[in-house]
Parts: C-alpha cells; sequence; structure tokens
C-alpha cells in the first residue's frame, strides 16, 4: 500500500498570449466520434470519517476503523499494491453565535481518503457492498475503464478525423473553393481556446450506463462510452 503526502505547491501567475487568426482563407470543421465499451477494470475511491470531541479519540476511531476496511480490502483478494491511502486530514469544529462568528471547540473531525484499482470487476459488486455497511466509510465512488482504452481512443480519433475531413470538404464544394492543407488541430472538443493557442489537449467523454448488481444495490456498469471530439483548421484556396 502506498501513501502519498499531499502537498500544496503556490504557484506563480502567468500571462498566456493568445496567437493571432490565420492570415490566409481557411475552414474550421470539428468532428466527432464515440463507442460504447465493456469495462474491464474500476478505480473505487472512498474516505473514513471521524469526528470526536477529542482529536485523541477521534484518532483513535480513525485507526481502528482504517485497519478494519485494510483487511477487508484484503479478504476480497485486493492486494497492498492496488491501494492508495492519502495524507490525514484534520480540521476542527466550532460552536458559532448568531452572527457566524466562532467559539469554542465542539470537536475534531479527521479524514483519511483510500483508493483502490481493481483490474477485474468480478471482486467489485462484493467488495463495494461491505464497504456500503462499514463503519466511518463516506463518499463511495467508482470510475470504470477499459484496458483497450489506448486503442479505442486511437481508432475515434481517426474515425473524428474523417468525418472532420468530410464537412470541410463539402463546405469548401459548396463554396466553390478547395481544401488545400491541415493548418492545425486539436481535440479539445471546443474551439475557444483553439484560436488562442493552435495546441493539442486531450478530452474524453466517459459515460456509464447503471443496471442494478444485487440487493445490495450494487451498480455494476454495462459499458462505458468513450467519445473524442478532433477540431481541424484548413487551408484554402480558390
Amino acid at each position: 500500500m502506498k501513501f502519498v503526502l499531499a502537498v500544496a505547491l503556490a504557484l506563480s501567475s502567468f500571462v498566456s498570449l493568445a496567437s493571432p487568426l490565420p492570415d490566409f482563407p481557411f475552414v474550421a470543421v470539428t468532428g466527432q466520434s464515440s463507442k460504447q465499451v465493456a469495462p474491464d477494470s474500476v478505480t473505487l475511491t472512498f474516505s473514513i470519517t471521524t469526528f470526536h470531541q477529542t482529536a485523541e479519540v477521534a484518532n483513535a476511531q480513525l485507526s481502528q476503523a482504517s485497519t478494519k476496511v485494510l483487511a477487508l480490502l484484503k479478504a476480497n483478494g485486493v492486494s497492498d499494491e492496488q491501494v492508495t491511502a492519502y495524507e490525514l486530514e484534520k480540521s476542527e469544529k466550532r460552536k458559532r453565535d448568531d452572527n457566524y462568528n466562532e467559539l469554542e471547540i465542539l470537536g475534531y473531525d479527521l479524514n483519511r481518503r483510500f483508493e483502490v484499482r481493481l483490474s477485474s470487476l468480478k471482486q467489485y459488486p462484493a467488495l463495494l457492498a461491505q464497504l456500503y455497511v462499514a463503519e466511518y466509510v463516506h463518499n463511495l465512488n467508482s470510475v470504470f475503464d477499459t484496458s483497450e482504452r489506448d486503442a479505442v481512443e486511437t481508432a475515434l480519433i481517426s474515425a473524428a478525423a474523417a468525418q472532420a475531413r468530410k464537412k470541410a470538404e463539402q463546405m469548401a464544394e459548396g463554396l466553390g473553393v478547395k481544401i488545400h492543407s491541415v493548418f492545425a488541430f486539436n481535440d479539445s472538443g471546443s474551439f475557444n481556446s483553439f484560436f488562442a493557442t493552435f495546441g493539442v489537449s486531450d478530452s474524453t467523454l466517459v459515460n456509464a450506463e447503471m443496471r442494478t448488481g444485487s440487493a445490495q444495490q450494487v451498480l455494476v456498469p454495462q459499458f462505458i462510452e468513450i467519445s473524442k471530439t478532433v477540431n481541424v483548421i484548413y487551408k484554402i484556396t480558390p
């Protein structure tokens, strides 16, 4: 199991200089493509949160709950390498008066976030059902994925680019001009920043359709939908 210490980094402010629009005739088009894929992996995140009037007791509760959860994960075949535990977070809860001024301390909230990566969905329903009823476990969230993502995205980008090319050719033919060459492209899904940077960035839309998997209302995905959008600027000639 890895322990990750969250460190806040102070980033210096900067000004992004926008590039000018092309100084030649062009056409800007967008192509889209999507595919439904059966997921074969999931990343499960959750938090263990405790509260008590004294920080010592709250910490003991969190430690005990964490030990039980780690034992639960191990019993479900989850190895230490599949688990990431993040830095312990501590905050005070104070009483407030009618003007929202902070008064005496009522107690302490302690929180630790966990991430569990499952390369198979076989463990998922039973594991999630057990976490649902585990003490002090909150904010359960699941993100499903496929081991074929790279290949799927490559094919989707090609299909979206082909659609963009077809649109550009149809527009050019209707206006009595010809497509000359590609000037710039990206897959950010929008032309808003596209004209400012002419860069390439990643944007993948992932949706999951869910079905009830058991009496504990564990949601198991039937598929995830991966979508890619490609924006292209073509030079045009008379």
